[in-house]
């Protein structure tokens, strides 16, 4: 009994003291149909390059009879990571303009008016090349000057750190039902990198291979609409689940999340026609989106969640770092880079990216496990097989960080963190009001003697309060 008033007041002590970024719309660039010449013109610089400082008789200009093509092609002298801040004041609209990297005849682009005119940042996406050829279509009959302002070095936001992995306490593995972690794909090569987690025969004839995928104790399920044909470029719509339809992939994916409760979701989509794996960091809350193919062209509701103010973002919480750095010692010949810039190309990409971001955050609030979601914007150019290993190589990653929150020394309610609720669970099963699971003692258990007592409260406490 005095046990018990001691446990009693020191709970209430405690309590006391506690309380004190997409593929958008397809196109490519004339450069490809054409043989023209072009001179390289020397850009040399530290941060940031005003644009308006080139020599613009270096700008090459030919006609195709509808519009007036502009080229100028930028050498760096060596690789460099940039971004182009774009121009929208002088932007028409029916102007084109991409950005191409002779080095593997990939691109970013096409950017157009109403992709660009309501992006927070007025960037592109990221580009690693010594080259850069610049391609801009503008109407004959409305001859538009070159939309860019600037030319910009990444460099990682000083504000951010590296995912820290810290590895809990070895205690002997709990044995778990397995749980879910949740992939999904638009176009190719997305689709074909997923598609062996599939668990439909008709869509993945060889067999699903995401039960207890490599014995790791998950089963990864992917969903992704289908093309025809499947190495589609100008994809359109598609057919199944998650078609690029906002009002489809809407509907789909809370059926989806309802069904499988994912502790993890990693939602993939082509983004530029290179070979780059770009992770996207923010993700908003839109009303200014790009017209899919069916009506109604936009999502309804617009914005997409209405508790949340208009262009609200939400955030990857993927270890992005970690698998940039994992995909990088792969050796698959891809370029790996987190884009902290801009959102996620404010099309379908983003919708369904906002969608697992947003889902985590609802699950948050119930307190129900949803650990990790975000987006990965996979290039184009890169092949089916590569693709499929680079995801792998991203599952892997974001699976140790699963197994980390799920492992997490005292974390009773197995909501991935440390906190009051959990110290109640312990002391209401010592003052015999309620009584813990098997796997509830093991992770209560935080000095590792093999029975819970007083001891164990006060190193929960003293973790929660920071000592």
């Amino acid at each position: 009994m005095t046990s018990k008033r001691l446990l009693s007041f020191f709970f209430f002590f405690f309590l006391i003291k506690s309380a004190t970024s997409q593929e958008i719309p397809f196109g490519s660039p004339e450069y490809f149909n054409s043989n023209i010449n072009l001179n390289l013109v020397p850009i040399s610089f530290e941060n940031e390059y005003t644009f308006s400082d080139l020599d613009h008789d270096q700008i090459i200009s030919i006609s195709n009879g509808k519009n007036l093509i502009q080229y100028i092609y930028l050498d760096f002298d060596q690789p460099v990571s940039i971004q182009f801040k774009l121009d929208t004041d002088n932007f028409p609209s029916d102007g084109e303009l991409y950005f191409i990297n002779p080095s593997i005849n990939g691109w970013i682009g096409p950017y157009r008016k109403n992709l660009v005119e309501h992006h927070p940042t007025k960037l592109t996406g990221q580009i690693k090349s010594s080259r850069v050829i610049i391609e801009w279509l503008s109407p004959i009959d409305e001859p538009a000057a070159i939309p860019v302002r600037s030319i910009i070095k990444v460099t990682e936001p000083n504000f951010l750190k590296s995912t820290k992995i810290i590895q809990p306490p070895y205690r002997q593995q709990i044995d778990r039902e397995r749980i879910v972690i949740l992939l999904t794909g638009y176009w190719p090569p997305t689709n074909e990198a997923i598609r062996l987690f599939s668990r439909s025969l008709m869509l993945n004839p060889e067999g699903w291979i995401g039960e207890n995928w490599e014995d790791r104790g998950y089963n990864v399920v992917s969903y992704f609409p289908v093309f025809n044909p499947p190495d589609c470029s100008d994809c359109g719509q598609g057919s199944g689940d998650l078609e690029v339809d906002y009002q489809d992939t809407s509907n789909d994916f809370w059926n989806i999340v309802d069904s499988l409760s994912p502790v993890a979701i990693v939602t993939f989509s082509r983004g530029y026609i290179d070979y780059s794996w770009e992770l996207e960091w923010k993700y908003y809350n839109l009303t200014t989106w790009s017209n899919d193919f069916t009506p109604p062209y936009l999502p309804t509701p617009n914005p997409p969640e209405s508790d949340v103010p208009i262009n609200y973002i939400r955030y990857s919480s993927l270890p992005m770092d970690t698998i940039v750095a994992a995909i990088d010692s792969a050796g698959l010949g891809l370029t790996a880079y987190i884009d902290y810039t801009d959102g996620a190309g404010g099309y379908l990409s983003e919708f369904k990216g906002y969608h697992g971001v947003w889902y985590k955050a609802e699950m948050d609030s119930l307190n129900i496990p949803c650990y990790l979601a975000g987006h990965v914007h996979v290039g184009g150019l890169i092949d089916w097989e590569t693709a499929h290993e680079a995801a792998k190589v991203t599952l892997r990653e974001v699976i140790k960080i699963v197994d980390y929150y799920r492992q997490l020394p005292g974390d009773v309610n197995n909501d991935g963190v440390l906190s009051i609720m959990d110290l109640l669970v312990i002391v209401f099963h010592l003052l015999e009001t309620n009584e813990m699971t098997e796997e509830q003692l093991q992770i209560a258990d935080l000095n590792f003697d093999q029975v819970i007592t007083i001891a164990d409260v006060l190193l929960l406490a003293d973790i929660i309060m920071g000592i």
